[in-house]
């Protein structure tokens, strides 16, 4: 996988990300970086993850959980989030993607 992410919650709706991603470079090496980021819940809308404040290129992040499944729902689907985020930074305003986010590789 080019990206693996561990969370941690520590308190509740707050957490700590860490996220691991890598891209191969044309001579087929690899550049590797992390960032180990803090989320807060919006406690007016508890889809939304906030990570704002951040001394690094002063990037804020903000994620939304578009859907997901918790352990042992009554549908029998695996647990996984599908997130959706945008953000900006001194070098790029209104980057964004998505992705899902699972315990193994499969969806």
């Amino acid at each position: 996988p080019c990206q693996v992410h561990f969370f941690t919650e520590t308190e509740k709706g707050k957490f700590f990300g860490k996220l691991n991603w890598r891209i191969q470079e044309p001579d087929g090496e690899f550049f590797t970086r992390d960032a180990l980021q803090k989320f807060v819940q919006d406690p007016k809308n508890p889809a939304h993850m906030i990570n704002h404040d951040n001394e690094y290129l002063h990037y804020k992040d903000d994620w939304y959980i578009v859907d997901y499944a918790e352990d042992g729902n009554k549908e029998g689907v695996p647990p996984f989030a599908f997130v959706y985020y945008r953000g900006e930074n001194d070098a790029w305003i209104g980057y964004g993607g998505g992705g899902g986010y699972t315990r193994g590789f499969q969806i």
